[in-house]
Formats: structure tokens, C-alpha cells, sequence
């Protein structure tokens, strides 16, 4: 990263944080830009940072093989999000995840430790199965799981044979991407549902696997659920101080 670019990525990390995690095979160059311009375009002002995580470039591999990285994965974000609220103790701290990646979001949810949490959490075309148990997940989220799934999505439909990003297998597998997020034995108002609609298609996601990352869908859809207080800390800290 050059000079420059550190130091507009130092500045904005002081109005807040989005961690946007591709899927397997890490080959979403074009997805990783379009999340970052559409967030700009509806007027966020705090850091975007692309997690990578993958060591392959072949999507079935990672899908197939590796669970064990994938939730290792979980665990360097969780380590960046605790450094990061080190240094920004009030400011919000987002993810956005795509496909095998929102394994890896939950994983760091589940990682993070003490009174560390994240504000808010998108789950996009999960390849998690949909009754993946989320509660030490959800302990570590103040806000919501914004799931957006499509029972159209086709790379998910092979998911009964290639299996989910968390290794179940078999006819009756679904993953959150086709049917939502509904964890075992758990009910809460923190895990909001939203099948695909086709008034979306004009925002140029058809139901399809990965064009809800998208710069338009990203700028009017998935913005607003991360589009908070986004003053630098500093700012905040002062008005606080000055009891305004």
C-alpha cells in the first residue's frame, strides 16, 4: 500500500470500520471495488477494508477443503476488529460477506473476546448452513445479521453435494443464502430475513449468486443497514466532554 493510500485509509478509519469479506477462490477484484464504491456513493465516510482470506484461487477447493482455514480466518479478523476498537473505542465497526466468506464473519463474531462487538453484520448468498447455531455469534453483535438470500441463487443449489462453508453434507442441506438464517432452538429479533425481490433487478441483483455486490444494490439496499453516527471520535469524545 503507498504512502498516500495509507494515510486516506488512516483518515477514514476515524469515522468507522467495514470489513468486506469475498467468497471462496478469492476472485471478486471487481466485487471488493463495486462494495467500496457503492458504500461511497450513499455517503459512508469510515474505512473499507477488503479481508482476504483464502490461499486458493479455485472456488470448489476452498468450498471443499478448507474449513480449518476458513475458521483461522475468523480468527485474524477478530484480532483486527480488537485492534482496531483499541484505537476507536466508540467508533462502529461493520461486515459485509459474500458466499463461503460469511463463515468466516461469523467465526470472527464468535471469536472476538471480552466486551468486544461489532455493530453490524450482511450476510450475502451464505454458503453457511441456515441452521447454523449463532448464538455465541450474536453475543458479540449489538445490532442485527441482515441476511439477504434468493431461492434462485444456482451456485447454491449444488451446495447438497459440494456441502457448506461449515462441512454439512447431504439431501436435506440448505445454506442461509437460499432459505434465511434460522438457527436451532433460537429466536431473536437480531437475525432479519430478506428474500429477493424483483424489484431489485433494476439495482442489478437477479436472484443470482454474487450480483448483490454490486455498486448500485450496495449504494441503495445494503448501505442503510451500516449508515450510522459516523463523526470521528475525536468529535464525539469533544461533544461529550462539552455536554452537547
Amino acid at each position: 500500500m503507498g504512502s498516500a493510500r495509507r494515510a486516506d485509509h488512516i483518515r477514514a478509519e476515524k469515522y468507522g470500520k467495514v470489513y468486506f469479506i469475498d467468497g471462496a477462490g478469492n476472485l471478486g477484484f471487481n466485487r471488493k471495488q463495486n462494495v467500496t464504491d457503492g458504500l461511497r456513493q450513499a455517503g459512508y465516510r469510515g474505512d473499507v477494508e477488503v479481508f482476504d482470506w483464502t490461499i486458493s484461487f479455485n472456488p470448489l477447493v476452498d468450498q471443499l477443503n478448507l474449513l480449518g482455514s476458513a475458521q483461522a480466518a475468523g480468527r485474524r479478523l477478530a484480532r483486527k476488529i480488537e485492534d482496531y476498537q483499541k484505537l476507536y473505542p466508540d467508533n462502529n465497526v461493520n461486515i459485509i460477506a459474500l458466499s463461503a466468506g460469511t463463515g468466516v464473519a461469523i467465526w470472527a463474531c464468535e471469536d472476538l473476546r471480552g466486551e468486544v462487538s461489532v455493530e453490524n453484520v450482511v450476510l450475502l448468498g451464505s454458503s453457511l448452513s441456515y441452521d447454523y447455531d449463532a448464538s455465541k455469534a450474536l453475543k458479540h453483535i449489538k445490532d442485527h445479521i441482515f441476511v439477504y438470500y434468493s431461492s434462485q441463487d444456482p451456485i447454491l443449489k449444488t451446495v447438497e453435494v459440494v456441502g457448506t462453508i461449515d462441512g454439512r453434507h447431504g439431501l436435506k442441506t440448505r445454506s442461509v443464502g437460499q432459505v434465511g438464517f434460522k438457527p436451532k432452538d433460537t429466536e431473536t429479533d437480531q437475525i432479519v430475513n430478506i428474500p429477493w425481490s424483483a424489484d431489485w433487478e433494476k439495482l442489478g441483483w437477479d436472484g443470482g449468486h454474487t450480483d448483490c455486490t454490486n455498486s448500485a444494490f450496495v449504494r441503495f439496499e445494503i448501505a442503510k443497514r451500516i449508515l450510522q453516527d459516523q463523526s470521528p471520535s475525536s468529535m464525539r469524545d469533544n461533544q461529550v466532554a462539552s455536554g452537547q
